[in-house]
């Protein structure tokens, strides 16, 4: 990530995207919260991440639009950085628990970030217990969940006192930004360019008629898919429909250990489970508003992280999805389990993620110019319910000025029409589910949160399994170097917390 010659400086199409759907009532950066048993000095976090801003060039680059829409934003030098205009100090009042914290972050969150900066803020937030959280916020063109995790282990260590960064080469004055001619007339070159390289790619595939056919069928599959998932829709819900600027936020812990075990007892992936859990939670918050959850099932996108092996380190969106099934309507969570675990296997084998990859890699075929309005009747259809995104965090405690991350909670952006996110993420032994909503359509979200509780114990009491450690540790997290993954038992018997792998393969924006 350090090789500033490895990032884009032309956005793709799929991170512009996320500029043009962009709405004053649907912010579309992500965010994690993180606490700390101690307070954090200020000052010395200011350092600690000035230190580190050379292995992340694009924190200290701005975006810049191109006139008429001639081509895609360019990312450019910020000639006026300053970061303290990116770290910000807060104290949290009338409380320090975890409703406090919340009420703050939710305000936080709620606030656009400036575009004529960076498109990052971290917010350092002191009284909250007896030690202190951090908010921080990145737009989605920038990144990921998968990319996010890269950057959390460039900005937190690994062990409590880490070796120093090798100090940044030095420095040059920054170049001022372009002027609206030369980026109008790059970006029409780049255009031009892009255009001809498909209309090549496009000769070449002919000149190979059966692989050419065997590619438009394909492609025209995708596209089906997608038309049918559209025409689908969702079925009308309390948190759907049109949403305003205010966010409410909430979140909960599970042991990740007994995630695991409870797949392992009644079948499914890690995924599998919180979806089910997520299904189950929805249906008890529903009923107790009055909704009728008979034979009812929503739909939840599901970005699926596409990132080949040497993309690993690169920042940007490389992301597709699946619109998985949430069954509220069934009443047996074991079965409410089996019915999500066999309709996730079948999209899986059906190719679903890669034929929605396929239809992103169709934007690339459209100049900027249609590209951008595209983007703004695309966010008036609405053909999910909800959002649940899976990020693998990192499997070791992470540390901060040597003090340890004690809790990671992940939240993912409200597209229009949908009042209601789930982020889900690993760290250590521990599984949160992260809660982003429109304050107004989901008032009690902490409600919500004691579903997820509660329906995650529905499936944990079936798996007739003992507990003998606590579902949520509030304690320091230990680091686990070199230990191999301890396996539940099968049997009746007990299950003790310990380090086990992050969920598999679903990760996300």
């Amino acid at each position: 990530m350090s090789d500033t010659g490895a990032l884009n400086r032309r956005m793709t199409s799929l991170d512009a995207s996320f500029l043009y759907l962009e709405q004053p009532t649907a912010l579309l950066h992500v965010a994690g919260i993180y606490s700390f048993a101690r307070p954090l000095d200020y000052d010395r976090v200011v350092r600690h991440v000035a230190e580190r801003l050379h292995l992340i060039p694009r924190y200290t680059e701005r975006v810049v639009m191109v006139p008429l829409n001639l081509g895609h934003p360019t990312w450019e030098p910020d000639p006026t950085f300053d970061i303290r205009r990116h770290i910000v100090r807060h104290t949290l009042k009338g409380g320090s628990d975890d409703a406090t914290l919340a009420r703050l972050c939710a305000k936080l969150f709620a606030e656009p970030l400036d575009r004529q900066r960076p498109l990052w803020e971290m917010h350092l937030i002191e009284g909250y217990g007896a030690g202190c959280a951090m908010l921080a916020k990145t737009h989605h063109c920038m990144i990921d969940g998968a990319s996010g995790v890269q950057l959390l282990n460039i900005l937190m260590d690994p062990t409590p006192s880490p070796p120093k960064v090798e100090p940044p080469p030095a420095r040059t004055a920054r170049p001022p930004l372009p002027n609206p001619f030369l980026q109008a007339a790059t970006g029409l070159v780049d255009t031009v360019r892009t255009q001809v390289e498909i209309g090549q790619h496009v000769v070449q595939s002919l000149m190979r008629p059966s692989r050419a056919l065997q590619e438009a069928r394909a492609t025209i599959d995708a596209v089906g898919t997608l038309v049918r998932t559209l025409l689908q829709g969702a079925p009308p819900m309390p948190f759907n429909g049109a949403i305003g600027r205010q966010r409410a936020l909430a979140w909960t812990r599970f042991s990740l250990n007994e995630v695991k075990a409870t797949k392992n007892r009644l079948g499914g992936t890690v995924n599998d489970v919180v979806l089910a859990v997520i299904a189950g939670a929805l249906r008890h918050y529903l009923r107790q508003r009055g909704v009728n959850v008979d034979r009812t099932e929503l739909r939840a996108m599901v970005p699926v992280n596409v990132r080949t092996e040497h993309e690993q380190l690169k920042l940007g969106n490389r992301v597709s999805m699946m619109v998985a099934p949430l069954p509220i309507g069934i009443t047996d969570p074991v079965e409410r389990l089996r019915q999500v675990s066999a309709a996730m296997d079948l999209l899986k084998s059906g190719g679903q993620a890669g034929q929605m990859e396929r239809v992103v890699a169709l934007t690339d075929l459209l100049p900027p110019l249609v590209q951008r309005p595209l983007a703004r009747l695309q966010a008036s259809v609405t053909p999910v319910n909800t959002v649940c995104t899976n990020v693998p965090g990192p499997r070791e405690t992470r540390y901060m000025l040597g003090e340890p991350v004690q809790l990671m909670v992940p939240l993912v952006p409200l597209a229009v029409g949908i009042g209601l996110g789930f982020a889900i993420m690993s760290y250590a032994d521990q599984l949160t589910i992260g809660m982003n909503a429109d304050a107004d359509r989901v008032a009690d979200i902490w409600t919500l949160a004691a579903a997820l509780r509660d329906s995650f114990e529905e499936l944990w009491s079936a798996t007739g399994l003992e507990r003998i450690a606590a579902p949520a540790p509030a304690t320091p997290l230990k680091g686990r170097r070199g230990r191999k993954p301890s396996k539940a038992k099968r049997g009746r018997g007990t299950v003790a917390a310990s380090s086990v792998e992050s969920p598999p393969e679903l990760a996300s924006a």
